[in-house]
């Protein structure tokens, strides 16, 4: 009796912590669907991964400029287009003053770039936040611990003391 009672718990513990997965992260309302094991969105076909590796917080648009205020060391990732960033697209949404700029496509080659700091706040954000999903998970598997990802990109974003 007790052995079964043991197993039963055993068994219960192995269950528990069976490891989810999601959609790495594209910025899509399929990042929030959760599958039993690994292999690819079946919404936007990216990679599936397993859920406990997302560990980037979100911040709304509207809470930017004061989160900048109040964390004047974050650095600021832009990893939209250089065009983008530059103003030179359109529509053109403008960018956070004093931003880093590298393309989501360029980031796992130039993440070095960013390893001086990687004990420092990041926050990322491009134009929709379907890049700035994928390059904050990027950031955290590369050992980054403070990564910030800004929802809604800044096509939502409203003029403000941080915008440029």
């Amino acid at each position: 009796m007790l052995r079964n009672i043991l197993l039963s718990m055993l068994l219960s513990l192995l269950i528990q912590s069976k490891d989810k997965y999601q959609c790495l992260p594209c910025g899509g309302d399929c990042d929030k669907a959760v599958y039993d094991k690994p292999g690819t969105c079946r919404d936007c076909g990216m990679e599936l991964v397993k859920s406990s590796t997302i560990v980037f917080k979100n911040l709304e648009p509207g809470a930017v400029c004061d989160y900048i205020a109040s964390h004047p060391n974050t650095i600021l990732l832009d990893v939209r287009t250089k065009d983008e960033y530059e103003g030179k697209a359109d529509p053109d949404y403008g960018r956070l003053k004093n931003a880093i700029n590298i393309p989501v496509q360029e980031l796992e080659k130039r993440v070095g770039e960013l390893e001086k700091y990687k004990n420092r706040e990041i926050l990322v954000y491009c134009s929709h936040s379907h890049r700035s999903p994928r390059a904050s998970y990027l950031l955290t598997q590369h050992g980054f611990g403070h990564v910030v990802n800004m929802q809604g990109g800044m096509s939502v974003m409203h003029k403000g003391p941080c915008t440029k």
